[in-house]
């Protein structure tokens, strides 16, 4: 095979990878309907995904595990995001502030 085949088949098994897990629940649920519980406990799965991302985020810098504020630039900034967060309930205040915080961080350090 050369170049181009591999790359085709690559992208169409991506376009599989992708289609299943998508189109799998909606033939199972066509005519059934989704109990409660279920589409309580599916809501906690974006915040569960979105949780790790960040966390993990935070607590590595340049590859080491740090929660010192010190050598860890980003752990005060992100602090003043949630607490800026939770007080407005506002998500482009919240990163207009997450983005001044961490260049004055940046800056300072």
């Amino acid at each position: 095979m050369n170049m181009t085949t591999d790359r085709w088949i690559i992208i169409f098994g991506a376009a599989i990878a992708t289609f299943i897990p998508r189109i799998i629940p909606m033939l199972f649920f066509k005519n059934k309907e989704i109990p409660p519980s279920l589409t309580k406990w599916l809501s906690f799965i974006p915040v569960t995904i979105f949780s790790a991302l960040v966390f993990s985020d935070l607590v590595f810098w340049e590859n080491d595990l740090s929660f010192n504020p010190t050598v860890n630039l980003k752990i005060i900034p992100s602090l003043i995001v949630f607490f800026i967060a939770y007080k407005t309930k506002n998500i482009f205040i919240s990163m207009i502030i997450g983005i001044v915080a961490i260049s004055l961080m940046l800056l300072a350090f």
